[in-house]
């Protein structure tokens, strides 16, 4: 691939190089939104936050525990030939649920975006890959924030919903729309879209499920019984 330099660059490269310089300002202020927005919240999901452990977290999880860990795996291989492929110039976020992998983020080009995803989908033991990344400037602080926030209130809402389990569910915001993930059945699907499509700032919900039956459910929860087989990928839809 060609070597680029700081005096060879297009101007949607120049660009994006100048938009990324405080893109550890913006983070850091992202975060620190998450946290006054988390304060905002009901109670009863704050209380959640500080009692779950990873632990926890994992023994909630649908996945099993080798999922979890390729699934990691594959975030961390992604990422690191997303930044190799294109180097500073692109704001790209690689998220891995059962071996899909969610990209979103921004790029300079059209070439930028299909390299990303044509990098992610040699990752070993990636199922499918749903490239989401938008075309254009590396998101300000204002749009990061909004995004980080409308995160943190699907998340709420889902884990205060009664009829269904809102751990089953990964959930990423980019440019205010929600990707939904997860190991869940239809009615939980369903029910987990109507939650995140009437969320204030949402302008869309995509899901990425893979979707199981209430009879592989039941014995996801019950393992003593015999094993369901393996959820198939399912998803890749605009809700």
């Amino acid at each position: 691939m060609t070597q680029m330099n700081a005096n060879n660059l297009s101007p949607a490269h120049a660009a994006a190089d100048r938009a990324r310089r405080p893109r550890g300002l913006w983070r850091a202020a992202s975060l620190l939104a998450v946290v006054l927005a988390a304060t905002q919240l009901q109670g009863c999901f704050i209380l959640a936050l500080g009692a779950v452990g990873t632990t926890a977290y994992v023994a909630t999880d649908r996945r099993t525990a080798g999922s979890i860990l390729e699934d990691n795996t594959i975030q961390l291989k992604a990422d690191n030939r997303i930044s190799t492929a294109l180097g500073g110039y692109a704001n790209v976020r690689a998220v891995s649920y059962n071996q899909q992998v969610l990209l979103v983020g921004q790029v300079p080009t059209e070439a930028d975006k299909l390299k990303a995803a044509e990098v992610v989908q040699g990752v070993p033991n990636v199922k499918a890959v749903l490239n989401e990344i938008d075309v254009g400037p590396v998101a300000d602080l204002n749009r990061s924030a909004t995004d980080t926030l409308i995160t943190t209130k699907v998340r709420a809402r889902l884990i205060d919903a009664h009829d269904i389990f809102g751990n089953a569910f990964k959930v990423t915001t980019s440019n205010s729309v929600v990707y939904l993930m997860g190991i869940v059945t239809q009615r939980e699907a369903d029910r987990a879209v109507e939650i995140a499509r009437d969320t204030t700032g949402v302008s869309k919900v995509v899901t990425m499920f893979n979707i199981i039956s209430e009879q592989q459910l039941q014995q996801i929860q019950n393992p003593q019984k015999t094993n369901a087989p393996p959820p198939e990928p399912r998803g890749n839809n605009p809700a």
